[in-house]
Order: structure tokens, then C-alpha cells, then sequence
């Protein structure tokens, strides 16, 4: 009996131990795949432009990220990404910065349209005391790294 105590202690102390590295990488694991997810969504709405020859939406608001695409002569619209629900499926909050639009379109060449010159758009994705950064050019294209807040 004295035994089964002994082992029942050692695991507790392990997992105090271990608990909070478990919960960071849990967050900062998340908070990378947010991240991915969002680049993802740019990159699949200027390669649909440029795909389809059509203008590409991509919609940014409530947590959660939607690609579409006009298609045909009617000019009606159709998901080709997502939705990507930043929130329930990532644990990760977003958000514009710098006045950076929540709807951002790409033309038949994939630039995002209107295009300001040299202006980046930066979003910010956020999983508890984490955050990191999504910037993208004028030219609709992301940086590779995380952009200066």
C-alpha cells in the first residue's frame, strides 16, 4: 500500500512540474497554426484570383476567415476556403491593426485592391499572453516572418 502512495506522489509531483510547460505549448502551438490558418486564407484568395481571373474576397471579422470568388456571368459567389473559426477551433483571438481593412479583395492580377502604396496590412492573433503577427503588402504578399507592431 505504502508503495502505491509512493508512486500516486511521484506522479503528482510530476505533473505539477510539468503542467504549466504542457499548457504554454499547448498555446504557443495553436497560436502557430492560427497563424499558418490565416496566411492560408491571403494566399488561397490571391491564387483564386489569379486562378479564376475574377475579383477574390477575402472576409475577416467575428473570429473567423472566408474566401470567395466571383464566379460566372451572373457574378455570384463561391467559398473556396474556410470558414476558419480563429475562436472555437484555434483558441486564438483576431484583430486588424493599423486601420487595416477587415475585407480585402484581390484583382484578376493579385493585387489586393485599392492598393495604397506602401502600405502593409497587419493583423494580430492573440492565445492568451501570446500574440503574434500576420502582415501582408500591397502586392498581396505575406511576409514570411513576424512584422514589427
Amino acid at each position: 500500500m505504502i508503495e502505491i502512495f509512493m508512486v500516486i506522489g511521484i506522479l503528482a509531483v510530476l505533473y505539477v512540474m510539468t503542467g504549466p510547460k504542457v499548457a504554454e505549448l499547448r498555446s504557443r502551438s495553436s497560436l502557430r497554426a492560427a497563424r499558418q490558418e490565416l496566411s492560408s486564407a491571403f494566399a488561397s484568395a490571391r491564387a483564386a484570383a489569379l486562378q479564376k481571373g475574377k475579383t477574390a474576397t477575402l472576409r475577416l471579422g467575428g473570429d473567423s476567415a472566408v474566401v470567395t470568388v466571383l464566379s460566372g456571368l451572373a457574378g455570384t459567389s463561391v467559398t473556396v476556403f474556410g470558414p476558419i473559426k480563429f475562436n472555437r477551433e484555434l483558441n486564438s483571438t483576431l484583430s486588424a491593426l493599423s486601420g487595416a481593412p477587415m475585407t480585402v479583395s484581390f484583382d484578376a492580377r493579385g493585387l489586393m485592391t485599392p492598393v495604397l502604396d506602401g502600405v502593409i496590412n497587419k493583423y494580430r492573433l492573440s492565445n492568451g499572453i501570446y500574440a503574434d503577427t500576420v502582415c501582408i503588402s500591397a502586392i498581396g504578399i505575406i511576409m514570411p516572418r513576424t512584422c514589427q507592431l
